[in-house]
């Protein structure tokens, strides 16, 4: 979307210093393109004033601020506070557009629902999405600026990690169909145990208003009886009997990493080939059926879409090294997600490795997480499980029948591997993003490559 000077200014709260033309507005120097406004983001540790002459030097018309230097160039915006400003804007943004928006949160899984969602309401024409993880009070204004004028979906995904988080960044965006994936154990520090993760994570749900709909996970207990606002519609998604959509039949193929599925919808039976493996992503599949659903789509197209999806990012992303196949899932994890991760991984043919890094933010009960995440990895039957980071180190006694390793650190895994893997063998790296267990990964890769 492409702002002028009058526009921003009344859309911010601001005042118009001096114009210039219509452009996009842009945080970021290092990828921002000619033509577009600069805001002058502020942080704890930094200050996007500082980069303004910078900006105009790379080709910005102008530039959005809270105080002015009379060497500027070009246009000028002035706010009160550039933070409060872009969300202003991103009010703005979403009251613009026209099209059905889907507003979707969870506890894992959420960037693959987005990414499936996308995909499934491609069948209405161009869907513009959250990119990369821009879910935050920043993130989610700054995806509802940028939509594309062609665009006629949009999907917006929604993070937390305090309360009132979700509350507020659906207040702005205003989805008209709401999805969460889950409620499982997240964040946990700071939301106060699984109930507070689905007190706020439910703010998606009860922030709702007439007319609009809600895709609900019936094979979540946290989800299946939250109760709703007068005059929402409500889409139910799941395996058992009475739902909108059913997960009738899921067949993950160790041999080609595909997952085979069937839903019983309300257009008749609909199937799907995920070019990824594991039960949770029907799981995943279904809820974007759901939204697709409830925006119109047709259902049957909206599954053929699906099977284009590509994993995002470092989820469950495979590649191989040397003969050496890995399953690159180290962006994030949370005890429900490396629990997924790792039964699906069990099923590959072959020697298999579990490179595992400590789960964040649980809060007090934190080593019984571990512990029993490990203890459920130890019945698997896998060959070597290696724990990466001090709160999966605190835990290793969990595994009483399967070779352990507890490395001094993740360069050192990274040489123990190296030496250790043969050809065919399969290794998990799996980790909260504080744990960077993909450095393991990038330290087998230099030495296997060398």
């Amino acid at each position: 979307m492409k702002f002028d000077a009058t526009t921003l200014a009344e859309a911010m709260g601001g005042t118009r210093i001096r114009d210039a033309g219509e452009g996009p507005v842009w945080t970021d120097t290092r990828s921002l393109p000619k033509g577009a406004w600069f805001l002058a983001l502020r942080g704890d540790r930094f200050d996007g004033h500082e980069y303004v002459q910078k900006a105009l030097d790379a080709g910005a018309i102008g530039a959005i601020v809270e105080k002015v230097d009379p060497a500027w160039s070009g246009g000028i915006v002035r706010v009160h506070n550039t933070t409060q400003a872009l969300q202003e804007l991103g009010r703005f943004a979403r009251q613009r557009f026209a099209g059905p928006v889907v507003g979707l949160t969870g506890s894992s899984g959420k960037t693959t629902t987005r990414a499936l969602t996308s995909l499934a309401l491609s069948s209405l024409g161009p869907v513009h999405q959250t990119v990369g993880n821009l879910n935050n009070h920043l993130g989610v204004p700054m995806t509802l600026v940028a939509v594309e004028p062609e665009a006629v979906a949009m999907v917006v995904e929604m993070g937390t990690s305090s309360p009132g988080e979700i509350r507020f960044l659906a207040e702005m965006a205003q989805p008209d169909i709401r999805v969460i994936v889950n409620v499982g154990p997240a964040h946990l520090e700071e939301l106060g145990g699984l109930d507070g993760v689905a007190f706020e994570k439910g703010a998606l749900f009860r922030t709702a208003r007439p007319g609009d709909s809600v895709v609900v996970n019936a094979d979540d207990p946290y989800l299946v009886d939250m109760e709703l606002p007068d005059g929402v519609r409500r889409i139910t998604v799941g395996s058992g009997e009475d739902v909108d959509i059913r997960i009738a039949n899921v067949r993950p193929s160790a041999a080609s990493l595909k997952t085979r599925t069937v839903f019983d919808t309300p257009e008749g039976r609909v199937g799907m080939v995920l070019p990824v493996f594991g039960y949770h992503f029907a799981q995943n599949a279904a809820l974007a059926l759901g939204a697709a659903w409830a925006a119109g789509a047709s259902l049957k197209d909206a599954a053929a879409a699906m099977s284009a999806y590509e994993p995002v990012g470092m989820r469950m992303r495979t590649e191989s090294v040397g003969g050496i196949r890995f399953f690159n899932d180290a962006y994030n994890a949370n005890p429900a997600s490396m629990r997924a991760s790792l039964e699906a991984f069990a099923k590959v043919p072959g020697r298999k490795v579990a490179v595992l890094g400590d789960m964040l933010e649980l809060g007090p009960a934190e080593d019984r997480y571990h512990f029993d995440t490990l203890a459920h990895a130890d019945a698997l039957g896998l060959d070597l499980i290696v724990l990466i980071g001090e709160r999966m180190a605190r835990a290793d006694q969990a595994v009483s029948s399967t070779e352990v390793w507890v490395p001094d650190d993740r360069a050192a895994a990274g040489e123990q591997l190296a030496a250790w893997l043969m050809k065919g063998d399969q290794v998990l790296v799996k980790g909260s993003r504080g744990a960077r267990t993909e450095e393991v990964l990038e330290s087998i890769r230099t030495r296997r490559e060398a």
